[in-house]
């Protein structure tokens, strides 16, 4: 199985959790507005802890190009988010769930498990997987503790953003970004 197939069925499972996280109905007695409205800056601080480690990632690597491409998805769902947007914690879950997942793989090789990715990892560049899965599932339970309500906006936000994250991550994997 190619590394590109590995990428759609980690995205399309991306896609399950944001679906579900983003488009569950609002629990039977509704959260206080201070709630919701910290879950939602919390969201926004995790995408930016995810993004600032892969930029570190691509600094240790020598692939920064390659990690500015791939955070791009991650820098919309910011924007979103700082604008106050309903739609920012619908960008935003199916980002943590791809790089928790991407994390996931790279963990389960690393401990010779699966090898859904392979490659050489530096110590720095480990310990930064541990904290983008950290950050991707704190993000998701920041999601999780939104009060959501269910629409078609936030299902097509969760595919149109898992969809951004997957052209993203295969851009950066062309040799015209991998050679920068």
């Amino acid at each position: 199985m190619s590394f590109e197939l590995k990428l759609v069925i980690m995205t399309a499972l991306a896609v399950a959790i944001g679906a579900t996280l983003s488009t569950r109905r609002p629990p039977a007695t509704s959260l206080s507005a201070r709630v919701t409205s910290s879950s939602g800056g919390l969201v926004t601080v995790w995408l930016v802890v995810i993004a600032g480690a892969l930029l570190m990632v691509g600094i240790v690597s020598h692939t920064l190009l390659r990690h500015v491409v791939q955070i791009a998805p991650l820098v919309g769902a910011v924007s979103l988010g700082l604008r106050g947007s309903s739609l920012g914690v619908s960008a935003a879950v199916p980002l943590f769930g791809f790089w928790f997942l991407i994390m996931s793989a790279i963990w389960l090789f690393l401990l010779g498990v699966a090898q859904i990715v392979s490659g050489t990892f530096t110590s720095a560049e480990i310990a930064l997987t541990v904290i983008i899965g950290a950050a991707s599932v704190l993000g998701l339970a920041a999601a999780w503790r939104q009060s959501v309500t269910r629409t078609p906006a936030r299902l097509f936000t969760v595919v149109g953003f898992a969809v951004l994250q997957l052209a993203a991550m295969w851009i950066s994997l062309q040799p015209f970004v991998a050679r920068r």
